[in-house]
């Protein structure tokens, strides 16, 4: 629920949210217990204007400044933390290699002085203490590869840990944290891929821009935390509805996006009209009390790639259906601004 704060002064992250009567969720209460730690200057300074009342705090806040300052710290620190893990490795296993190339640089010259001794050795004895050196010799050398050979499988299994590590990163920025789906930086990324690949085999490109209906109501009567469980049900529903070469975004706030290749018109058409069904079919109850929400519905538009387009372009064209469909009644599903599917 939006509010206009108050300044308040408290060190106590709960007192602080009771204060500015900030709803208690898991990503404020993290807000403030950095914010009253000052562990994170940032973040300190981008939250006074709301701590002293200049500015009022929201969902849509918290999400910016958590996103910002505190998720993508967690992404560095990982990262920072692989790259001198990997650094690391690196300079053992060059150490090691290092030494495998003194030794067998060494067993190389036992073997080379060994032949040479060979060749005019008469003495029974002298072949046999010969012999035995190199036996020695290469018995040193296959425990010295053994040791090496070690070093390298405990390092590749170090190095498919970072590789790991470096993965879940990487899905991590790419992620909305609420939603589960693509974030707005990963879908500016896959249009433009996608535009540009169409472009190149002329295969079509179709793109859906879809809006919670009333969602500020709901936030309104029921408070942030039902908003965010419906907002989890809609992107939920979008996942299971697309297909697997579809890319589902949470594009901001309560509005989605959907990045359709290789997906004509009708196809489009259809895809989004089943995802608008089965969100107004399904009856949704407050988690906390189980009370009942009433029907969710969203309003959706949609539009087709043109090779003349630049990205804002086509985006524009679904995002002014989408706005079709909300002035003509929300619940539907509108084309190009100028064709209409109504539900």
């Amino acid at each position: 629920m939006t509010n206009k704060s108050k300044k308040t002064t408290s060190t106590d992250p709960i007192q602080l949210m009771q204060g500015l009567n900030v709803e208690p969720s898991p990503i404020n209460y993290e807000l403030f217990y950095n914010f009253t730690q000052a562990s994170n200057q940032a973040l300190v300074k981008a939250m006074q204007p709301y701590t002293s009342g200049k500015k009022s705090w929201d969902n849509s806040v918290a999400e910016t400044l958590h996103h910002k300052h505190i998720a993508n710290d967690r992404i560095h620190k990982i990262l920072d933390d692989t790259t001198k893990s990997v650094g690391d490795e690196l300079k053992s296993v060059m150490k090691v290699l290092e030494q495998a190339g003194q030794d067998a640089a060494s067993y190389g010259k036992v073997l080379e002085g060994a032949g040479g001794n060979l060749v005019d050795v008469s003495d029974p004895r002298s072949i046999r203490d010969i012999v035995e050196h190199l036996l020695q010799a290469t018995a040193d050398m296959q425990s010295r590869s053994n040791v090496l050979e070690s070093k390298l499988a405990k390092t590749n299994q170090q190095v498919e840990t970072l590789q790991g590590n470096l993965d879940r990163v990487k899905i991590e920025a790419m992620t909305d944290s609420l939603s589960g789906l693509c974030n707005r930086k990963r879908f500016d990324e896959v249009l433009k891929d996608e535009m540009e690949q169409s472009a190149k085999t002329k295969e079509p490109l179709a793109l859906v821009f879809c809006d919670i209906d009333h969602f500020k109501r709901f936030n309104d009567t029921w408070g942030h935390q039902t908003g965010d469980q419906i907002i989890r049900f809609v992107s939920s529903t979008l996942k299971r509805h697309v297909s697997k070469h579809h890319v589902a975004a949470r594009y901001g706030g309560e509005e989605f996006a959907i990045i359709m290749p290789a997906t004509d018109l009708s196809v489009a058409i259809d895809v989004a009209q089943n995802i608008r069904e089965k969100i107004e079919r399904k009856k949704l109850v407050r988690k906390s009390t189980n009370e009942d929400l009433g029907k969710v519905t969203i309003s959706m538009g949609v539009s087709l790639f043109r090779d003349t387009d630049e990205i804002e372009e086509f985006i524009e064209r679904a995002d002014m259906a989408l706005y079709q469909s909300k002035q003509n009644g929300r619940n539907r599903l509108s084309v190009e601004a100028a064709t209409e599917k109504a539900a």
